[in-house]
């Protein structure tokens, strides 16, 4: 389906495409989760409670949504290197008006974010498809991943320390300097690749190929409850159950949240790794798909409702297993035609992002519909609203789980 590229060295194609575009995606992971850490500050700033912070929180999620379409089209249209760093002169823009001292202001700048990096993720991943062959197209996704979950990391314990002796505002200015200086290296160091031509009156039919495609309409839903899942959890609310039903220290969810950014780094590039040596063997990618899936699924029922001494380093394993969604994109991506990928990437993210919008928000308003108890949600508030999002995760699930790899084959082929 892809043809690999040889006009230039495997070191350089890792130093000049691979390591900008990680670097993309790695400030994006670390604007989308930031907010797990500066939850209070934000409360405390502009005045707001669960349901507005889960709003200022998701809308990032949203405006990622809104823009996959056009991001996707245009980047089979131009290329990853043109697009990825004009988008980023939005982002920069964004994290700057989100310091302004209004909830308006923020919210705004908060999507504007998100409009702004809602081409990193996708960039990169059509930029692995181009440049990587696809036998280890699994690999290249999952490094890109774990590298650039280093941004997640970044924004958990050190963001809570660098609070301590600057103001958040301050640290948002300076995320906007170094958005500023991504793109522009983008721009100037990352190759043009031959096949980032497409004649752009075939858009609008491409993009409905990828949508009718049996696989696409199989995956989709899934992607859409399990990623969204995951970004509910590590954007925010993994933070708020720590916090206000387990009862741990700020410092202490901090340290937790860091955990589970190291586990999602390690696990993209362990399981990727053994995930590419088990395909070289014959093992095919589906069936390490679904395990990993199931275990994404399980782990988190545990945390919700075995609340046992130590549960909290579930969220470790929650990390780990962060790899089972992301390994639909190398499977797609060697169903699908190659100019293609722009585009199923790009609706991939949608479902993902579009799901993670719903989730966040959605708990933050669910979890207010239970009345206060001395400034506190009920822990039954959070269970029973964090358990429907674990129900919704297995409904999605159920089709991809039930269907034997060679009828998806099979199909795959006729289409």
């Amino acid at each position: 389906m892809k043809t690999c590229n040889n006009f230039i060295s495997n070191r350089a194609r890792i130093l000049l495409v691979f390591t900008p575009f990680m670097l993309a995606y790695l400030i994006s992971e670390l604007y989308r989760n930031i907010n797990g850490v500066i939850a209070p500050a934000l409360r405390h700033s502009l005045d707001i409670g669960p349901e507005q912070l889960g709003l200022l929180s998701s809308v990032f999620l949203l405006a990622l949504a809104l823009v996959q379409i056009p991001v996707g089209l245009l980047l089979d249209r131009f290329g990853s290197r043109r697009v990825v760093p004009s988008f980023m002169v939005v982002a920069a823009l964004g994290a700057w008006l989100f310091t302004f001292p209004s909830y308006g202001a923020a919210l705004t700048g908060r999507l504007l974010l998100g409009l702004g990096l809602g081409a990193c993720w996708a960039g990169a991943y059509r930029a692995n498809v181009l440049w990587w062959p696809a036998e280890r197209l699994a690999l290249a996704n999952g490094a890109l991943l774990g590298l650039s979950g280093l941004g997640a990391l970044l924004a958990t314990l050190p963001t809570e320390m660098l609070l301590q002796s600057l103001r958040w505002q301050t640290l948002f200015h300076g995320l906007a300097g170094i958005t500023l200086i991504l793109a522009l290296l983008i721009w100037l160091l990352v190759p043009t690749h031959p096949a980032e031509r497409e004649n752009s009156g075939s858009a609008l039919g491409g993009l409905l190929s990828v949508i009718r495609h049996p696989l696409f309409m199989r995956i989709w839903p899934m992607t859409l409850m399990c990623e969204g899942s995951w970004l509910a959890w590590q954007g925010l609310w993994a933070g708020g159950w720590m916090r206000e039903v387990v009862g741990l220290h700020e410092r202490i969810t901090a340290f937790y949240l860091l955990g589970l950014a190291v586990a999602i780094v390690v696990g993209q590039l362990i399981i990727s790794a053994l995930t590419d040596w088990l395909m070289q063997r014959g093992v095919p990618l589906i069936r390490v798909m679904r395990i990993m899936l199931v275990g994404f699924v399980t782990v988190q029922g545990v945390i919700v409702w075995l609340p046992l001494p130590g549960t909290s380093l579930l969220w470790i394993v929650f990390g780990l297993l962060t790899v089972g969604p992301i390994l639909a994109y190398a499977w797609l991506a060697t169903e699908l035609p190659s100019h293609l990928s722009g585009r199923m990437i790009s609706l991939l993210n949608m479902a993902a992002t579009l799901g993670g919008f719903i989730l966040q928000y959605a708990v933050g308003w669910m979890i207010e519909l239970w009345p206060q108890t001395y400034g506190h949600y009920p822990d039954a508030a959070w269970r029973w609203t964090l358990s429907l999002m674990i129900m919704l995760q297995v409904f999605a699930m159920a089709r991809l789980l039930y269907l034997p790899y060679e009828s998806s084959c099979t199909e795959a082929s006729r289409s």
